[in-house]
Parts: structure tokens; sequence; C-alpha cells
């Protein structure tokens, strides 16, 4: 027997997607929250592991700078360094060409820990890539719309 996908279905439906959302965002968010070792002995937090991301990634930054790519104030980015340093994934040196330049270099445990979040990374990146494999181009285009709009709403409150 046919049926007609009622307003009321779509309400249904549709709450159910968005409860759905909220768990996966929740439990991705109590994951990613937790502070981690990252292949070292030390437990770093959110923050941490990717300020030693930026370093790596951008070489020879003061902290102003940190602080810009990381979209963060200055302060915040001095406490982050100074836990780090303690932690002993940075060291801070003066830079060779602007003397009054602070910059942060990893050391090698900084390095391990930068090596296993990209690792981290790829996990997600491989689960994601197995559950969407085998989506037409429409449905790829619809989850990456919604997603576009999802996070520019947020980005927006």
């Amino acid at each position: 027997m046919y049926t007609y996908y009622t307003i009321v279905n779509m309400k249904k439906d549709i709450n159910k997607i968005c409860e759905l959302l909220l768990n996966v965002i929740c439990e991705f968010y109590e994951n990613d929250s937790k502070a981690r070792t990252f292949g070292t002995d030390t437990e770093l937090y959110h923050s941490e592991i990717h300020m030693l991301q930026c370093i790596q990634d951008n070489p020879g930054l003061h902290i102003s700078a940190i602080a810009r790519k990381l979209g963060i104030t200055r302060g915040a980015a001095s406490q982050t360094v100074k836990r780090l340093e303690r932690k002993q994934m940075i060291v801070k040196e003066m830079n060779q060409t602007r003397g009054s330049k602070v910059v942060m270099h990893l050391t090698p445990k900084g390095e391990t820990a930068c090596f296993n979040h990209k690792c981290a990374h790829e996990k997600y990146n491989t689960i994601i890539s197995q559950i969407l494999t085998g989506s037409d181009e429409e449905q790829l285009k619809f989850l990456t719309d919604f997603l576009l709009q999802f996070e520019k709403t947020l980005k927006e409150k």
C-alpha cells in the first residue's frame, strides 16, 4: 500500500535527525575534550595539542602570531606556551633575525605528540571516508551543503 509522506512524518524524521546529530556532537566533544597523551608520558588538552600543531605547521612564529593564527588572545597563547614549556613539549628561543622576538620550537616529545595527533585525525578521516564511500554526487552535495550551513549558523550565534 502506498503511503504519503506527511508533514507529521517529516517532523518526526527531522526530530530524529536532530537528536542523532546532537548525540554525535556530544560524543565527539566528550572524546575530543579529554586529555590525551598522544604517544608521550604527558597529558595534553585540546588547546595544547592544537597549539603544538600550529607551531609545527608554522615554524618561527612568535606569541602574537600564534595567537592570531589560533584566534585566541595573547594572554591565552602565553599561558598555553608556558604549560607546553613546563611539559617539555616546546622550547623558546630568540629569533635569529629579529632578536627581540621569542619563537617556539617543538622538542622531540612535542614532535611525537603532533605525529600521533595527526594519526588520530587520519583515523577520523578513514571512518568518515568508509561511511561516505558509495554515496552518489547528489548525496555528498546535500551533506556538504547541510554541514556548511550548520557551521555558518553556529558561527553566527
